[in-house]
């Protein structure tokens, strides 16, 4: 999947460490994610019967349509076929199903909480329930045209969460990183990194989406998004780019002036880095 939608240039290479700590943290973002957009389907059931959002959680969802449809709660043209004569149930078996389907978003939201620091049982909780919520959409709904990408999307997120328990356990297998050499706290000559080539001169008028900005020693650092590719501009000037129709956690860096900069996406923020050092942080889920 991140081969199909990712594509990076002149990226200096994130340690193998914190490449399986943004896989994971990349994982824990669409569980949030999927959360949030069940909550609005459900929302919009009473809003508007007609739209749905397909990056969902299948049950809380059908539990309380199921609740609406029972009720005479969604639009009339819902029962025009089939519907003549039957009496509908009053608003508390309503408030019931949406306690049960409140009760099971949940349970997700506490397994993304808990799933923090690593603790990956949660997550694996999170990946059997939801592929429950699978099993159980293809036996009530069925494969046609119109669930296809449903179970698409579904298909997606397994193959997401899967990724971060996987990254978690390689991740506990490696050994600790040993710092680098240093004399007399800075680096030797040998060691000193080279500076990162500009890849073009930054497009000030071009339509963009600025995902983060920041100031440090001189430094003018932008991290934006510019149609399906994200930028890392300093000084006016383009030096890693990373382009993907879906974005997953990425890592943006070069070396100016002997200063390693970063600017990236963890699954959950944008971040810029100086040497290291996190200078500027903002919550995105999207």
């Amino acid at each position: 999947m991140a081969k199909l939608f990712n594509k990076t240039t002149n990226t200096a290479p994130s340690s193998p460490r914190e490449i399986l700590q943004n896989k994971y943290n990349s994982s824990r973002a669409n569980l949030l994610l999927i959360i949030a957009f069940t909550v609005i389907n459900i929302v919009l059931l009473f809003v508007d019967g007609s739209s749905y959002f397909l990056f969902s959680i299948f049950v809380p969802y059908f539990i309380a349509f199921i609740g609406m449809l029972l009720t005479g709660k969604l639009p009339q043209e819902v029962y025009e076929d089939g519907w003549d004569g039957l009496e509908f149930f009053n608003d508390t078996v309503l408030y019931v199903m949406l306690f049960f389907a409140a009760a099971i978003l949940l349970v997700y939201l506490l397994s993304w909480i808990f799933s923090r620091k690593s603790r990956v049982g949660w997550l694996i909780f999170a990946l059997v329930l939801f592929c429950i919520d699978t099993a159980l959409l293809f036996l009530i709904q069925g494969i046609d045209f119109q669930t296809i990408i449903d179970i698409i999307f579904h298909i997606w997120v397994i193959v997401s969460l899967t990724s971060g328990i996987f990254a978690h356990f390689k991740l506990r297998k490696m050994p600790e990183e040993e710092p680098a050499d240093e004399e007399n706290g800075e680096a030797t000559e040998e060691t000193a990194p080279q500076s990162t080539p500009v890849l073009r001169i930054a497009d000030l008028d071009a339509k963009c989406k600025v995902l983060l900005e920041a100031e440090k020693d001189g430094f003018v650092i932008t991290y934006r998004r510019v149609k399906k590719v994200n930028e890392l501009v300093i000084n006016n000037v383009v030096y890693d780019e990373y382009e993907a129709i879906i974005e997953s956690a990425h890592n943006l860096c070069a070396v100016v002036s002997n200063r390693t900069i970063e600017a990236g996406y963890d699954g959950l923020r944008s971040y810029i880095k100086v040497d290291g050092e996190i200078i500027a942080k903002k919550l995105r889920l999207i």
